[in-house]
């Protein structure tokens, strides 16, 4: 047997674990991301909104909302990642492989 062919074998026995072990990966980050907790409003949003400074203000909470936005988006790309690890985990496999062993 060739070195190339054996390695192609490792490779292709050693992806669809490889494969479902990032989609438990990517679950676990965005399961601790959910458990983390939303941004919160920080103390210089707090003077903003008591003080008088109306710019200041919307800067903030436009910082707020980005910061958000920003981990809703990397939450759901974590899930979506997860998904598309566990499918091309299973698409894969090979049956031939266990019927070989």
């Amino acid at each position: 047997m060739k070195a190339s062919s054996k390695s192609s074998r490792i490779g292709s026995r050693l992806l669809s674990p490889a494969c479902l072990v990032f989609a438990l990966i990517c679950l676990f980050c965005a399961f601790a991301l959910l458990a983390k907790g939303s941004p919160e409003v920080d103390i210089h949003l707090h003077r903003a909104r008591i003080g008088d400074n109306q710019e200041h203000q919307t800067r903030l909470e436009k910082q707020l909302a980005q910061k958000k936005w920003k981990r809703r988006l990397l939450i759901g790309g974590l899930f979506g990642t997860s998904i598309v690890f566990v499918a091309a985990g299973f698409l894969s496999l090979n049956p031939k492989r266990t019927e070989d062993l």
